[in-house]
């Protein structure tokens, strides 16, 4: 009975880890042109089936989903020779899992926009668009992702080794 409780938590941990988003209250700010000057917003969005933010800031439709943030321009815009010119996305209630990744999807379409504009910590989102021409239509799609933090390892240990202790017990 211990050992089906224990295989069961992990998988509720696992299960969470693939809806990261799913419920969160994600609070959406542009910054221009440093990072730490409001531009628009901030917007709160309860992520959810169909939440949108439409025409953001004026230049962006914003799709969230459990593990990804789709963004779509609706206008094009010349490049601005600032630090940081692009979003802020922050787990306002901090209810989400620790990010701990977030890769350019290779689908995004977003010219010139690599990696090196994509930064990250616990609970923020930036994307930096300094320097860069939007186009009306171009996508920007950032896959999130929550590695298991080092519980999650001892947790998976401990099940391997009551799995163990059982199957030796039942010979």
């Amino acid at each position: 009975m211990y050992l089906r409780k224990t295989f069961l938590a992990l998988a509720g941990h696992i299960i969470a880890g693939s809806l990261l988003l799913s419920g969160a209250t994600v609070q959406t700010t542009y910054l221009y042109p440093n990072s730490g000057t409001t531009y628009d917003g901030p917007v709160n969005s309860v992520v959810g089936p169909g939440v949108e933010l439409l025409n953001f800031a004026g230049y962006l439709d914003i799709d969230f989903s459990a593990t990804n943030i789709l963004m779509t321009t609706t206008r094009g815009g010349g490049p601005n020779a600032v630090p940081f010119d692009g979003l802020r996305f922050f787990d306002v209630l901090s209810t989400m899992p620790a990010i701990t990744g977030v890769t350019l999807n290779p689908s995004s379409t977003y010219a010139g926009l690599t990696q090196a504009g994509v930064s990250f910590d616990a609970d923020n989102i930036r994307v930096n668009l300094a320097g860069l021409t939007a186009q009306r239509g171009q996508t920007i799609s950032l896959d999130i992702a929550q590695v298991p933090e080092p519980a999650t390892y001892g947790l998976v240990g401990l099940a391997l080794a009551a799995a163990a202790l059982y199957r030796k017990r039942a010979r």
